[in-house]
């Protein structure tokens, strides 16, 4: 068995990959639920539902998120009837959660030494610049304080699905073993954390969502470099058994390709960092950019230091001009099939006979 800890567009390329070398069967993805949000009552988690969507052939691979083909009917209606409708303000319902209470020190929050995740319970939000119940709400909102996202009719489905487990008691763990099953799908998906944890992107002197983080990283591609990520959740984030136990039992573990802010929130989750020492892990550097030397990007000094804590393999890309020391210099792009494929052999090589 094979676990991937996803990083978003990256890791879903080199997963595709990996899929033409494995069984699905021997694959475990391990995702970030950081971006999931409530919005017009039902639960969205990109990064997982994307992950659902590769395995059952459904990923749209022009842009690596939504269904393809997916129609946005049902959005743009609600958009149109909801236009004239005066705006109130509303209390957002914060889920319950089971998991060990923070005892982070979270009055006085500072960043996580290894991640640079700085934590926030909710009860703290609205003195650090976050709004109610683990959604901030975005500059651009519908009447009644909801979220604008663009939410596909087939991916509401999902999320309608999503919505309906969690409101009848069930775990996100459970939810996307549901779906999985739904979808035939034989590999193993799993979210890091069944606790209720929202990140924000602190950039430029700004907070953003992590919806809206993604869009400005599409243009500035140092921005994950560079960035700041919050957490904010009602009890510190635990990984689940399932979780723990593909770490544990699994033949290697694969961290990225992919972003930093996705990424990031997982590594924060107690104890993965523990579990990641004890296992055999590769971990997958993002690019350097072509200027970086230590002390000039914050959040890639950190990512790097965090890695090279606990990875057995830490990977670079061999087009990179800096050198990270002891690390493995490989061609990591996944921007064609051919070079994912590639990428992905590379990685099944160093596994030998593990």
């Amino acid at each position: 068995m094979i676990t991937v800890i996803s990083g978003g567009e990256d890791s879903l390329k080199l997963i595709k990959a990996l899929r033409n070398l494995l069984y699905d069967s021997d694959i475990t993805v391990i995702a970030d639920t950081s971006d999931a949000i409530w919005t017009q009552g039902n639960l969205v988690c990109p990064n997982l539902d994307d992950i659902i969507y590769l395995f059952s052939g459904q990923l749209n691979t022009q842009n690596w998120t939504g269904i393809k083909g997916d129609t946005y009917s049902t959005h743009n209606f609600l958009e149109k009837i909801c236009a004239d409708a005066p705006e109130t303000e509303t209390d957002t319902e914060t889920e319950t959660d089971t998991n060990t209470p923070d005892t982070s020190g979270s009055n006085n929050p500072s960043p996580d030494a290894n991640t640079g995740i700085v934590k926030y319970p909710v009860s703290d939000a609205h003195n650090n610049g976050v709004s109610d119940g683990g959604n901030r709400i975005p500059d651009i909102i519908l009447p009644f304080g909801e979220p604008v996202y663009p939410v596909g009719d087939k991916q509401r489905a999902v999320c309608i699905a999503h919505a309906m487990h969690l409101k009848s008691k069930l775990t996100l763990t459970q939810s996307t073993r549901i779906l999985s099953k739904s979808f035939g799908i034989t590999a193993n998906i799993l979210p890091a954390t069944d606790s209720r944890i929202t990140a924000y992107a602190k950039f430029a002197g700004e907070m953003f969502s992590i919806a809206d983080f993604r869009a400005i990283c599409k243009t500035e591609k140092t921005a994950d470099y560079k960035a700041e990520i919050e957490l904010e959740f009602t009890k510190y984030p635990q990984i689940t058994k399932e979780t723990a136990s593909a770490i544990n039992s699994g033949r290697a573990v694969i961290i990225g390709p992919g972003h930093i802010s996705t990424i990031s929130p997982v590594l924060a989750c107690r104890p993965m960092r523990k579990l990641l020492k004890k296992s055999f892990t590769i971990a997958i550097l993002p690019r350097l950019p072509a200027d970086y030397v230590p002390g000039r990007y914050i959040a890639l000094d950190r990512i790097i230091e965090t890695y090279s804590g606990f990875a057995d393999i830490l990977i670079q890309d061999i087009k990179d001009e800096y050198c990270i020391p002891n690390a493995t210099r490989i061609n990591t792009d996944t921007d064609s099939p051919y070079k994912a494929e590639s990428l992905a052999w590379e990685i099944m090589s160093h596994l030998g006979s593990r």
